[in-house]
């Protein structure tokens, strides 16, 4: 069962992850990847979230991938090829997709109300973002033409993580800028994927909130 999310929770998680968003240009600066400490970062604010709207179990869930892929990266030192970080990459976006199903699940529970059920689904929403940014990366790092990124350069031929930051969540909410483009299949398949969960998840997140608003407003009725 789904724990009562307390009401100063959902804000708190929703400004984490636009924090941490906010600030990637800052930290990453010229380099590929985000540093270490950002992703132990929103390692521990993902568990803990999880912890408190769902439970042990589903904190473990989340956990267990995300120190594996920071344990592998610490392993892997200043002397991590670019093929080193696929698996971690995969890992985190595993742990921020049930991340993101678990705040999902906590904001359409009926013991959650109000601006709580606002604030977690947004927080969802930008972890999926940032799951398939993860995702889109990767596959440039095991196909290097699988996209056609203009902050590309001869020290990092695939881009930076920033550069499919934008393109994930330009995918995410289908605007389409098209300076980052995918090419190859994988990358066209992750690309369709992200735009369908784009679509869908606002549509069918906002007919289960006014469903929830409406039953509760029945039972508040005499």
């Amino acid at each position: 069962m789904t724990r009562l999310p307390k009401i100063k929770l959902a804000p708190t998680i929703l400004l984490f992850l636009i924090f941490g968003i906010c600030t990637a240009p800052v930290t990453i600066k010229e380099r590929p990847f985000p540093p270490i400490s950002t992703t132990l970062f929103v390692t521990i604010a993902s568990v803990a979230a999880v912890f408190v709207v769902s439970g042990r179990w589903w904190a473990a869930v989340v956990a267990v991938p995300s120190v594996v892929a920071i344990a592998i990266l610490i392993i892997g030192g200043r002397d991590a090829t670019l093929h080193d970080h696929v698996v971690p990459g995969f890992l985190v976006a595993f742990s921020n997709i049930v991340t993101a199903v678990a705040i999902a699940r906590a904001a359409l529970n009926r013991s959650t109300h109000g601006d709580s059920r606002i604030f977690l689904g947004a927080a969802s929403y930008l972890l999926i973002g940032i799951a398939f940014t993860m995702v889109h990366q990767r596959i440039a790092i095991l196909d290097q033409n699988a996209y056609r990124v203009p902050g590309a350069t001869p020290e990092y031929p695939i881009g930076r993580w920033i550069d499919y930051l934008w393109f994930s969540f330009s995918t995410l909410t289908t605007s389409g800028f098209a300076d980052v483009t995918a090419r190859s299949s994988w990358a066209r398949l992750a690309c369709t994927l992200e735009a369908m969960t784009g679509v869908m998840f606002p549509a069918i997140f906002l007919a289960r909130m006014v469903s929830a608003a409406s039953a509760e407003d029945m039972t508040e009725k005499p």
